[in-house]
């Protein structure tokens, strides 16, 4: 599964996505590499910043800004903050559980998900239902955990 071209295959869905969504990719390579290629929460994370360095960007930003469709001033100023942030994220995301860094990950998706599903004019109205979203999800996920650790404590019985 990672041969070279099974790899370039999946770097191109990859590619297109972001080039579409005006997404860096991260949202679809960290679950595969993850549950494909067995890879940490951690492992996942840094190979996905590392793929996306040189390819990702830079052709769709070319096409985006030919299009006029780049504001170039705030993309460098955003880019100095970036830079400083994605350093400290990488500290903190290396210094945190893979299974807490997996939990994160999830909820910050469904969040984008809720956002996006929700998003109108009124900012709050949005921000609150995919807030909601996440709250419900993590309800879900309380009840599950809760429910597995009650299944794990109850006597097995054989005939």
């Amino acid at each position: 599964m990672d041969h070279p071209l099974v790899l370039v295959v999946f770097g191109i869905v990859v590619g297109v996505f972001s080039g579409v969504m005006g997404l860096g990719g991260g949202s679809v390579m960290i679950p595969v590499m993850v549950l494909a290629y067995g890879l940490s929460q951690p492992a996942a994370h840094g190979t996905s910043l590392a793929v996306m360095i040189p390819p990702v960007a830079l052709p769709a930003v070319i096409e985006y800004y030919r299009n006029g469709n780049v504001n170039v001033r705030m993309a460098i100023w955003m880019a100095v903050g970036v830079l400083l942030g994605s350093f400290f994220g990488a500290v903190i995301a290396n210094r945190i559980n893979p299974a807490q860094l997996k939990l994160v990950f999830g909820f910050l998706l469904i969040y984008v998900a809720g956002y996006t599903i929700f998003k109108d004019p009124n900012l709050a109205r949005t921000t609150f239902l995919a807030g909601a979203l996440v709250v419900v999800a993590g309800l879900i996920f309380a009840a599950v955990r809760w429910y597995d650790a009650a299944q794990a404590l109850k006597p097995t019985t054989h005939p």
